[in-house]
């Protein structure tokens, strides 16, 4: 293609600018929106209960044969399980980032079969669940009613039945979960001194329940071959039972005398919850919970629409007195924050316009930039679209930098045609022609060193690599596609709307022309007397050189920055064993404070539950949802957090720990640290428990930590029950029979199902209340000898108090502790964690290993990239370089550079309280970029006036004096477009910051320094080149 060819196919030009606009304004329309794009890694939860045993039993029965078979999955991270006092076991396999999720699960499904054969067959009967996690969680819906009849039982199971299923088939909904739901079951509670008087044993029921409570096949009437029928019928009979009537009239005995003995004469058949251990809540009343997580990649803004349509829908048929409430929804947060991110865009394109204005002193120049830059930056989502992105917090903020960059191409344009036309005294047209004749190269070689500075960097590895590809192919794709404006679209506006200006310009815009000329003459005085000065410059560089390697070890480090979601959680502890009765008081009591506070809106409980330990009757959790940002009274998150734990400190009863949500949703329980204390070797759980309280106590005296607490539960109070197995095989009595006999009647086992609107429900069978309350009760558990005498079970052994662990956590195989916490305020997530680590290491040595999950796991094992990521930066912008000049020599001028802008960074995150996150490191790749674009135009214009015959130094002047006023004039652009993001606030306010002040600092010593440094290097490189080439050659 010959040069000017658009600048005489103006139509064209025009044409492919408005196709650009089309494709990106239908990708911008179909762009899913998203807080963060698709970064957690898949996980798959395997599950499982076996009724009535002990953590401890669960662990070495169930958890080990599963562990043993999860171990070494492809592409598996982690694994944690969890094995409680309530017979529950769940296992969490994290995969990397890479992994497929569906396949990890088939994986996962396969290997949990063969681990099947190993496991007790209660464990089986009960079910193992393997399903992918989903913790996106887009929103909670709650069903409530102040009328008495619609207890939380009633309003949870019409929950299940006429609302889970139509939001199930929403399109983008992932999971739906009924948190503390009591679903329906059909509850056989037995009198033991009853069953013992009849002769008759647990068994006997479990015997009769499944003989007479089930589905059978009958048969068919004239089923082929029979040629004496034309009929076939089909023979049907009742077959599982479905109300308490059926249920009382199974028969249990028939005895010899003609008489029966049924259900209804030694127990009480009733229709009631599964379980009690657990009851949720809203606002101090009764409610059916619902959490709703979202399918990842789905368009969140879409998805809530959808379900709240489905809600609203769904409601007109609700009973009277029957209703529903959103209380948490996370497009809120989402919203607000895409919506704070699309009025910083817009703030930076209006102070990007007025800055080209004044640089460019005339209307008729400056639509050209303002042309150009919406066609780059809309043209931009349709790409997006191609690559699969969202619109989310990354994408958007690599739009807003990208204004600064895009911007640049069109005023170069501009500013070299305006030069021309004032100096060589020609039209618009052919001042445009000689432009880009002179400056086509220089645009598309400026395009092309930004996307070796960015595109390199989005081939990194896990969840650091995902967050930069995002970020950089959008700036990536907004350069080349300004570029490509720059080359076509631009030329013809200058060619037809720019005019000669007459005479010298007067007023405001004289006096900047006067400051800039003058800034000019004072920046060419300041390089030459730098250049004859390299001695005392170079030590300034590696001053600067060593002060930058101080500030990056003495700036606290973290992953991502902590926001402000708009909600924050409590848990509450009991001491172990604490009943719901007990545990209930407390919340009741922390929700009237909670609710009295100006700026809280909803409070969610779920009492008997905990993130952290699982199901725990002296547990409670309590999801605080704060008002919307523009009606709190003032006070920030922190200041509500910290006076709602100075509250409920003072609780006797309880101990409180508050969390923040996870930084990224689905990526820990917390936005705090997430820490596992291995018991490797001969360490045993005694010695593990001592280990947790050392460092927990340790650790509660630094003051860089905050709220740090363990999940490990010792000491809880547990009945031992010592069979004599001597006298129970003299007896005749199986030990089996002993266990489930007591596991029973104090642990409500689930014998088989029964149907109920048009569902299948469970039927348990436990003893009454008053028959497990106490150690005494054990007196009335009868079993049968082998003479067929009823023989209590406390004549089979003794029982006596003792204590043992709540729960048991393992961590990839090893029982382990985990530890939460945060850092403390004024401290970092990357200074909490070292502290952990430095407090294990000091108090316990090697008795223990550490490990990180979560976002902990992310931060360590993909944290501190910052030096990779600039290395390749460096490395691609020089080889690129040395490539475009066919030299090795000249591209050490621009990279040499570079390192420059780093202090300026770094010293505006010291200066600012701001930590060094993946934002900021970003934010240091597009540093580097923007001032190799700076000094590329420097050395572009040196060397062309070094080969048309001036000396070195007077190019490299003349160089500076020709690119000082673009170069101050696109870089105060871009500084002026930084500012919404410097002073950012409401929600996500933090990443904004983040990225934004690290680089409108750089620029500011880029400005003042770096552009100092580019002609003194450029200088010393060529006269050291020239040193050499006449050393060989007098050789």
């Amino acid at each position: 293609m010959k040069k000017n060819f658009f600048l005489e196919h103006p139509v064209l030009s025009i044409v492919i600018s408005i196709v650009i606009v089309i494709i990106g304004s239908i990708g911008l329309l179909m762009l899913p929106i998203d807080q963060y794009p698709a970064i957690v890694p898949p996980v798959v939860r395997v599950s499982a209960s076996y009724p009535g045993a002990d953590a401890l039993t669960v662990t070495q029965a169930v958890a080990t044969p599963i562990e043993q078979e999860l171990n070494g999955t492809p592409g598996m991270i982690y694994m944690q399980s969890s094995s409680s006092n309530s017979g529950a076991f769940s296992a969490t396999v994290t995969f990397d980032i890479d992994t497929d999720p569906e396949l990890a699960a088939v994986d996962i499904q396969n290997r949990v079969k063969k681990a099947e054969s190993r496991l007790p067959a209660e464990v089986v009967q009960n079910g193992i669940t393997v399903e992918k996690e989903t913790e996106n969680r887009l929103m909670t819906i709650t069903l409530l009613s102040n009328d008495s009849k619609y207890d939380e039982i009633y309003l949870s199971n019409y929950a299940t039945l006429n609302v889970l299923d139509m939001l199930r088939r929403v399109p983008g909904v992932g999971s739906i979960r009924n948190v503390g739901g009591r679903y329906y079951a059909m509850q056989i509670w037995v009198q033991p001194d009853r069953l013992a008087n009849l002769g008759l044993t647990v068994q006997d029921i479990q015997k009769a329940l499944k003989d007479q409570n089930r589905e059978s096949a009958a048969g068919v009437l004239g089923q082929a071959p029979n040629d004496s029928v034309q009929l076939t019928v089909p023979i049907t009979a009742q077959g599982r039972l479905s109300s308490v009537m059926d249920f009382e009239s199974i028969v249990i005995r028939a005895n010899p005398n003609g008489s029966l003995i049924r259900l209804k004469d030694v127990a009480r058949v009733s229709l009631e919850a599964s379980s009690y251990a657990t009851e949720s809540g809203i606002n101090g009343g009764n409610a059916a919970v619902l959490n709703i997580n979202m399918l990842p990649g789905a368009n969140a803004i879409e998805v809530a629409d959808a379900v709240k349509k489905a809600m609203e829908e769904i409601s007109e048929s609700f009973p009277e007195g029957i209703s529903y409430l959103i209380p948490f929804d996370m497009t809120t947060y989402i919203n607000e924050s895409i919506h704070h991110v699309y009025q910083t865009l817009f703030e930076a394109l209006l102070l990007v316009i007025f800055v080209v204005y004044l640089s460019l002193q005339s209307w008729r120049a400056t639509v050209i930039p303002i042309v150009a830059v919406p066609v780059s930056l809309i043209g931009t989502f349709g790409v997006m679209l191609v690559f699969g992105f969202s619109l989310n917090m990354l994408t958007l903020l690599g739009l807003i930098l990208a204004i600064g960059i895009v911007v640049d191409d069109a005023i170069v344009v501009v500013e070299n045609v305006d030069r021309i036309m004032s100096q060589e005294h020609v039209d618009a047209k052919e001042a445009t022609r000689r432009a880009m004749s002179g400056i086509g190269g220089a645009l598309v070689a400026m395009s092309l060193v930004l996307c070796a500075v960015f595109v390199p960097v989005s081939f990194l590895p896990g969840i650091s690599g995902q967050l930069y590809r995002q970020f950089t192919i959008t700036i990536a794709v907004s350069v080349i596609i300004s570029t490509v404006v720059a080359l076509s679209l631009s030329p013809v506006m200058c060619a037809y709307l720019l005019k000669p200006e007459s005479g010298k310009k007067r007023g405001f815009f004289g006096l900047i022309n006067r400051w800039l000329g003058q800034s000019n003459a004072f920046y060419c005085r300041i390089v030459r007397k730098v250049i004859n000065a390299p001695r005392r410059m170079l030590a300034a560089f590696g001053f600067i050189l060593i002060l930058i390697w101080v500030l990056d070890r003495t700036v606290p480090s973290s992953f991502m920055p902590q926001e402000d979601q708009g909600y924050f959680t409590v848990e509450l502890e009991l001491p172990e064993g604490a009943t719901i009765e007990r545990t209930r008081k407390v919340t009741d009591r922390a929700m009237a404070y909670l609710l009295e506070q100006p700026e809280v809106e909803h409070v969610l409980n779920v009492t008997g539950s905990s993130p952290r330990v699982g199901t725990s009757q002296a547990r409670s959790q309590l999801t605080v949802i704060l008002k919307p940002w523009n009606e709190r009274k003032g006070r920030q998150l922190g200041e509500i957090m910290s006076n709602v734990m100075a509250e409920l400190s003072g609780y006797p009863e309880s101990k409180v720990y508050l969390s923040r949500p996870a930084v990224i949703p689905g990526l820990g329980s917390s936005g705090g640290f997430e820490m596992a204390l291995e018991a490797r070797g001969n360490t045993s759980y005694a010695e593990l428990q001592s280990a947790v309280d050392s460092v927990i106590n340790a650790a509660k005296r630094c003051k860089e930590l905050s709220g740090v607490s363990s999940t490990l539960q010792h000491d809880i109070p547990q009945l031992y029950f010592d069979v004599d197995r001597d006298k129970a095989q003299l007896q005749g009595v199986n030990m089996t029979d002993i266990f489930s006999t007591v596991r029973a009647f104090t642990g409500s086992v689930y014998v088989n199902d029964f149907n109920m609107f048009n569902r299948v429900y469970r039927v348990y069978v436990q003893a009454e209340a008053p028959y497990r309350a106490r150690r005494d009760n054990l007196n009335l558990f009868f079993v049968k000898s082998r003479s067929g005498e009823m023989l209590p079970v406390t004549s089979l052994g003794k029982s006596y108090y003792t204590t043992g662990a709540g729960n048991v956590k393992r961590f990839n195989m090893f029982n382990c502790a985990m530890i939460t916490g945060e850092a403390a305020q004024g401290y970092s997530s990357g200074q909490a964690m070292d502290k952990m680590e430095r407090l294990v290491k000091e108090k316990l040595g090697d008795k223990v290993e550490v490990e990180w999950s979560g976002l902990s796991y992310q931060e360590k094992h993909e944290g501190g990239n910052t030096g990779l990521v600039l290395m390749l930066a460096f490395v691609f912008v020089f080889l690129f370089l040395a490539a475009l000049y066919e030299s090795w020599s000249v591209p050490l001028a621009v990279i040499l550079s570079l390192p420059v802008v780093g202090l300026g960074a770094y010293l505006g995150i010291w200066i600012t309280g701001l930590e060094n996150n993946i934002y900021f490191q970003i934010g240091l790749v597009m540093l580097v970029g923007l001032v190799a674009k700076n000094a590329i135009m420097i050395v572009e214009f040196a060397n062309e006036a070094y080969h048309n015959g001036k000396e070195l130094v007077a190019s490299a002047i003349e160089a500076v004096r020709m690119r000082f006023r673009p170069l101050v004039m696109t870089s105060l652009a871009f500084m002026l477009g930084l500012l919404p993001l410097v002073f950012a606030s409401g929600p996500g306010c933090e990443s904004r910051r983040s990225i934004g002040t690290g680089v409108f600092f750089g620029m500011i010593v880029a400005v003042t320094v770096g552009i100092i440094y580019v002609p003194l290097f450029y200088v010393l490189i060529g006269k050291f080149i020239k040193k050499f080439k006449k050393k060989n050659t007098d050789v």
